[in-house]
């Protein structure tokens, strides 16, 4: 439900980084955060195995989740043969084979012969990967992002389920699969799978499944990753179960979703987007995180669900959830919460506050149930919101977030009947979801307090005494009115230059600038020697260099509807200390440009060498 108000977000803060300068390690990481690569999507055939084949993957992929337990994500031991043969026939299944892939199949020899070197026993995995623990910085995700069965009463026989991958800067391959199968292993669809060349920042991968090719109700949604990087190659499995294990019941049918939190509470300019500000405010801010010595990025999340007649919400299940998290013992059907950059690649799960560690406890700590045990709700806002890892401090205009609430219901009329599904709740438009959130933005771009801004009437006024309906001096017409003004502080070194007319500005890394050659271009970017614009015409940069700051900084957001009408959306510019420079709606387009991917015609060139063979294959080149 939309609320007309900006919501406050306290006790809280994050820091403001630039999101490629952060990120780039080395050139490889810079290159592979520019391009946009290549991916393809298919279906597996299980009648690429032969009878004999079939029956030993059924064994081993009984075997691999004996190893493990739901969404908990492993990656496997090459040394032992049935995890082994069970990766080699999940590739089959997709249709890889030596012949149309055989760098990854050459990764895969030189991964199991490693593992062999090192000795790695028969029946354990990989003793430094075991568990593969989540932290609060920016990571390597994989996970099961979906997994319904039955719950639309337009489609009572059909269980869909969706895996996602996302890599820190991306990555040079991905392979990632998807399978719906009973609890038994018998797949009651076709596995799907997904292939990326340089890209991995968001790979999803969905399965549908056909439920009444069983007569059992519990079900599994595995997947399958491999993936190679800068940092070397690698794989991964993950499985979530949902059902009952009494073959009798049906599925419940849930209904009235409803989120309070995260939603688009300003509607600006028709944007369709959520705008989380950090260490900022401003009227454009539908959610404002304010600067604490917590410096992390947190977002409300409030909302509610219903059950039809038929089914309740285990109203015991859910106490034993919550006990077990409160004393720290681990739930597989804990459900989480992930904010995913997909323009650099790299995710982070919900934190307990004060802790470096992925948990759900204070979701469960918020859920109540009532209206009979037909209701289930959750309240995750005010001085109880979501809680993201400091590595997560990033910005962008173009945020996944993805909520997987696991639901726990028993029969009305049987008590001792119980069935457990899930819901999915993101903007990810590859994921099968269940609500979709509008599109998120997080924003932290400004000037330094003091920084003149030059007035219609030719005067000038420091940017923190310029308020709302004030008329600014632009470029391309007379005047621009103020429509709005943000503030706050900044913990990240500010870009400080000097012109030859001895013009000097301080602003944040990612506030734009035009420049005579190259265009409005973040400060980050700049160079000693760019002629940029100014009052008086080009003048060349004789100093930019970084400075800590400890003061206040601030934005305008230039131009009413009608004034902006007869602009290009690089004209809402105004001028700081004599430079022209960009309104926060340039800033928005260009932090969001400047993490854009480009073409796929730059695949090849940033492309490993290893890799080319794979990709001209998999585009049908040769």
């Amino acid at each position: 439900m939309m609320r007309n108000r900006s919501y406050l977000l306290g006790a809280v803060g994050v820091t403001c980084l630039s999101l490629l300068a952060s990120c780039r390690a080395n050139t490889d990481e810079a290159a592979q955060s520019a391009a946009q690569g290549y991916s393809e999507k298919s279906l597996g055939d299980y009648g690429r195995l032969t009878p004999s084949e079939y029956s030993l993957y059924m064994a081993d992929q009984r075997y691999v989740h004996s190893l493990t337990r739901p969404d908990v994500r492993i990656r496997l031991n090459f040394a032992d043969p049935q995890q082994h043969r069970f990766a080699m026939a999940r590739l089959k299944l997709a249709g890889k084979t030596p012949e149309n892939s055989p760098q990854l199949f050459q990764s895969v020899e030189e991964r199991r012969q490693l593992h062999l070197a090192k000795g790695y026993k028969t029946g354990l995995l990989p003793q430094q990967d075991q568990g593969l623990s989540q932290a609060s910085d920016l990571q390597e995700m994989h996970f099961i992002s979906a997994a319904s069965a039955g719950s639309d009463p337009s489609r009572p026989n059909e269980g869909a389920g969706s895996a996602s991958s996302t890599y820190p800067r991306g990555a040079y391959y991905t392979y990632v699969d998807v399978s719906y199968t009973d609890a038994g292993g018998f797949p009651l669809g076709d596995l799907s799978q997904t292939e990326d060349f340089n890209n991995g920042k968001n790979t999803v991968a969905n399965a549908v499944s056909y439920l009444d090719r069983t007569r059992g109700r519990l079900y599994r949604v595995s997947s399958y990753k491999m993936e190679d990087s800068v940092t070397g190659f690698t794989d991964s499995f993950v499985y979530s179960e949902i059902g009952s294990a009494a073959p009798s019941v049906g599925p419940p049918k849930w209904y009235d979703l409803i989120v309070d939190h995260p939603v688009d509470l300003k509607n600006l300019d028709n944007k369709n987007t959520i705008f989380v500000c950090l260490d900022r405010g401003g009227d454009d801010c539908d959610y404002r995180v304010p600067p604490t010595e917590a410096h992390m990025v947190v977002m409300p999340f409030k909302g509610s669900v219903r059950v039809q007649k038929e089914h309740l919400f285990d109203v015991r299940k859910i106490q034993a959830i919550r006990d077990d998290l409160n004393a720290n013992r681990h739930r597989d059907d804990a459900g989480s919460i992930r904010l995913i950059f997909t323009p650099t690649g790299g995710g982070c799960e919900f934190i307990e506050p004060n802790t470096l560690h992925a948990g759900m406890k204070q979701f469960w700590n918020s859920v109540r149930v009532d209206e009979g045990q037909s209701r289930f709700s959750w309240d995750l806002s005010g001085i109880n919101p979501v809680y993201f890892g400091k590595g997560c401090r990033l910005t962008g205009e173009d945020i996944k977030m993805v909520a997987i609430i696991k639901l726990p219901f028993v029969g009305a009329t049987n008590s001792s009947t119980e069935y457990s599904s899930s819901i999915t709740l993101s903007n990810d438009a590859l994921i099968r979801r269940d609500y979709s959130f509008k599109k998120m933005a997080i924003l932290n771009s400004c000037l330094a307090e003091g920084t003149m801004i030059e007035l219609a009437s030719g005067e000038a006024a420091a940017i923190e005494s310029v308020q709302s309906g004030a008329l600014i001096s632009n470029s391309a017409r007379s005047s621009l009115t103020v429509m709005d003004k943000s503030s706050g502080i900044e913990r990240s070194p500010m870009v400080r230059i000097k012109d030859e007319a001895a013009r000097v500005l301080s602003m944040t890394e990612m506030h734009p600038i035009q420049v005579v050659a190259r265009g409005m271009v973040q400060a980050k970017d700049l160079r000693k020697g760019d002629v940029v614009m100014t009052k008086t015409g080009p003048s060349k940069l004789v100093l930019v260099e970084r400075h800590a700051y400890t003061g206040k900084v601030f934005n305008l957001r230039l131009g009413t509807a009608d004034e902006k009408k007869a602009l290009s959306d690089e004209q809402t510019v105004m001028y700081a200390n004599g430079f022209l420079v960009g309104d926060s709606q340039i800033q928005t387009k260009y932090e969001f440009m400047a993490q854009s991917p480009r073409t796929q015609g730059d695949v090849l060139a940033l492309l490993p060498a290893k890799w080319h063979r794979d990709y001209l294959l998999s585009v049908g080149k040769r």
